[in-house]
């Protein structure tokens, strides 16, 4: 990928792995290595002649220490292959994570659906110095949990960065390129500044208007191609409501939405787009 395509792309830090694996161990020897050890000692302690300290030893051993061990090495390899395997970029358009070991992941986030960035450090992420990138999207975040409740996982998550400021402050600086108005609009648009509120709304409703004599094709062509709206407003850049108003024929797109949304049906514009006679 050139320069041109992404402003900033990195990985994630070997220290998440550790991470995890001292979380691993640490739930291990809490919720299975201790209760199992503690009543393995009070059965050959109190209750039975015949449970030797022996049996205590290998009960112990082939229990509590090989399933550990087995589980330990699972984990090393998996974490250490999910961190190698982890990566992320910060686009002209788009924010892309790719993620997985045994399944492969990607997250497309335009800029148009972040609503907000958080940077978490638990105490964990304190001990080896590393954060967790949380960037949250317009209705597009999963539950971590089932049930209708609990956790609610960010779309974009980006766990075990060393300095998670540098990522934070592209993806705010390509929020705001995309916020800003087109050069030379300003003038025409938002001056005088008393009649700002009135030109916008005039603009918007000229708009719709037009819509009422335009016949469209999107609606078919998107189901022709088993995508949903939701994934074509993602890939053209636009929120939901404006492929749905396009598809009702209530609004007239400008020239460069039109040649989005043909590229991606694959078809070409005089397909999608007809005037009512």
């Amino acid at each position: 990928m050139s320069q041109k395509d992404f402003t900033y792309a990195g990985g994630i830090s070997r220290n998440y792995a550790k991470k995890t694996i001292l979380k691993i161990t640490l739930g291990y020897i809490i919720f299975y290595a201790l209760p199992s050890i503690l009543t393995y000692w009070l059965i050959y302690y109190f209750e039975s002649p015949s449970f030797t300290f022996d049996l205590f030893l290998w009960l112990t051993i082939y229990s509590v220490l090989l399933p550990y061990g087995i589980v330990l090495i699972f984990s090393i390899w998996y974490l250490y292959k999910y961190v190698k395997q982890y990566s992320f970029e910060v686009s002209e358009n788009n924010i892309i994570i790719r993620h997985g070991v045994f399944t492969k992941k990607r997250v497309t986030i335009p800029y148009t659906r972040v609503q907000n960035i958080n940077i978490a450090n638990g105490i964990f992420d304190r001990l080896f110095k590393i954060y967790t990138v949380k960037v949250e999207t317009a209705g597009a975040s999963g539950t971590g949990g089932g049930g209708g409740g609990g956790y609610v996982r960010p779309e974009g998550l980006i766990p075990g960065l060393e300095d998670p400021y540098i990522i934070e402050n592209k993806i705010k600086e390509m929020m705001t390129k995309y916020s800003q108005i087109p050069s030379g609009l300003e003038d025409k648009i938002f001056k005088p500044e008393e009649l700002a509120f009135d030109n916008f709304i005039s603009y918007i409703l000229s708009k719709m208007r037009e819509g009422e004599y335009l016949k469209t094709t999107i609606k078919e062509k998107r189901e022709n191609a088993n995508m949903t709206a939701v994934v074509l407003a993602e890939k053209v850049g636009v929120p939901i409501q404006t492929i749905n108003y396009l598809e009702e024929g209530r609004y007239n797109p400008s020239l460069a939405l039109a040649l989005k949304i043909s590229e991606v049906l694959k078809c070409k514009i005089e397909d999608l787009f007809k005037l009512s006679e």
